[in-house]
């Protein structure tokens, strides 16, 4: 199983760097969903849609690199690519394709949901095939750098989906399953048995593994985890898994700094919220969150916060904090806002798509005062941020919406189950 190289060259294309806005990551600076930029339409029209392209299936949540877009997709049966776009005008700059081999998945994953991480140097990767876990890096015309195509073990119980975060020179990697669920064995082999959840710290430059640290199987875990400084000046991973709760780990050393673990039994999904010192997170089960975990991760240990929010937690969805409130977008259409320190409730309403109610997979996103929600009936809905509830639009796009949207200067790029789509102005941003 060859990775092959297909790059496009797309004469007389400059590359000039413009983008304002931090969006390298899933859900942008940090994870936050957040985004610093102005001039973003409150509908959705023909007069301001400035391009769409047609893509091969995926989840993956597009990311940018100053004009640069980097997405994944499956390109056809047993091979999938990483693809880069010019963000201004939406043609191919390049794709570097992969053969993969097929396992069991949910009928709503693909085998292309996770979204890569750029940095000045790479575009890094992790994904699924077989009964592996494997990372990669490119540089950012396309060349493969490296492949590490065995950095774990997986049992698969609905596919994967945790997306790429790097920080210090290392990439974080996660390997969290069981092999059991209600009685019933997910293991294909006798040696399955032995298998072990793990976070695995890769050396960004080569792909080795520099650090490893075990963990107790769990349910599959789809959040992508986020980056804190301490109060010394080190990072660490803040990661939330079934079996072992909320995790502060060290991003040199994978040493554990911290853990917070009161019994969750729930899965870990949405990504978490951070901000002013202040980690949320939901966990849950059948559609619906069950559990929150809310820290303050700003001393030695983490203090437990209550939040007393107990109904009207999302599953999929990841929580969102704009200017102070948080919202919460629940899978069956309900968004929920309330004040992030002391979760006082502003509203609790419901999110009307083109055709009536929706449901949701996609991650809320916010920029220029507000809050765009990608549903499954494949409606963008915007809705004006802040403690009194306004939905500005409702638009019915061409598909299904899974991925979370991006948010580069002037423009939101949303993925559908078909296209991508970029809107906003559409005169490219001047450098």
């Amino acid at each position: 199983m060859k990775p092959h190289l297909a790059l496009i060259a797309l004469a007389g294309l400059t590359l000039n760097a413009s983008a304002k806005t931090d969006w390298a990551r899933f859900r942008g600076p940090n994870g936050s969903g957040v985004a610093d930029t102005t001039g973003l339409p409150s509908t959705v029209d023909e007069s301001n849609t400035a391009w769409k392209i047609e893509l091969g299936k995926g989840w993956s949540s597009p990311v940018l690199w100053e004009d640069k877009l980097f997405v994944t997709a499956e390109t056809s049966p047993g091979k999938r690519a990483v693809i880069c776009l010019d963000s201004k005008r939406g043609a191919e700059y390049w794709r570097y394709e992969m053969d993969y081999v097929e396992h069991k998945k949910h009928n709503f994953n693909s085998f292309a949901s996770s979204s890569p991480f750029v940095d000045a140097d790479r575009v890094y990767i992790n994904w699924s095939t077989g009964t592996a876990i494997q990372a990669l890096a490119l540089d950012h015309d396309g060349k493969l750098l490296w492949h590490n195509d065995h950095v774990a073990d997986y049992i698969h119980e609905h596919g994967t989906g945790v997306s790429a975060v790097v920080a210090d020179g290392i990439m974080l990697v996660r390997s969290e399953f069981d092999t059991e669920k209600n009685g019933k064995d997910l293991t294909d082999s006798p040696e399955q048995k032995d298998w072990k959840s793990g976070f695995y710290g890769l050396d960004a430059a080569t792909g080795k593994q520099v650090w490893k640290l075990e963990l107790p199987n769990c349910l599959n875990t789809y959040s992508t985890p986020l980056v804190h400084t301490r109060a010394d000046g080190s990072n660490e991973f803040v990661c939330a898994d079934t079996g072992s709760g909320v995790m502060g780990i060290d991003t040199k050393t994978g040493k554990m700094n911290w853990q917070h673990n009161p019994g969750y039994g729930q899965r870990s999904l949405g990504s978490p919220a951070f901000a002013d010192g202040q980690f949320f997170c939901t966990f849950g089960s059948g559609g619906g969150g069950k559990e929150t975990a809310t820290l303050d991760i700003t001393g030695k240990e983490p203090k437990v916060l209550d939040l007393k929010i107990t109904k009207g937690l999302p599953y999929v969805p990841s929580p969102l904090v704009v200017d102070g409130n948080l919202y919460l977008l629940g899978d069956g259409g309900i968004l929920k806002c309330v004040d992030y320190k002391t979760g006082a409730e502003h509203y609790d309403e419901r999110l009307n798509g083109s055709t009536g109610s929706s449901k949701f997979f996609s991650s809320p996103v916010a920029a220029d005062g507000k809050i765009f929600c990608g549903s499954q009936m494949g409606d963008l809905i915007i809705v004006k941020a802040g403690t009194t509830f306004e939905q500005l639009s409702a638009t019915k796009l061409d598909s299904p919406i899974n991925a979370s949207p991006a948010i580069g200067d002037g423009r939101i790029y949303v993925r559908t189950e078909k296209m991508l789509w970029c809107i906003g102005r559409k005169e490219a941003p001047l450098p």
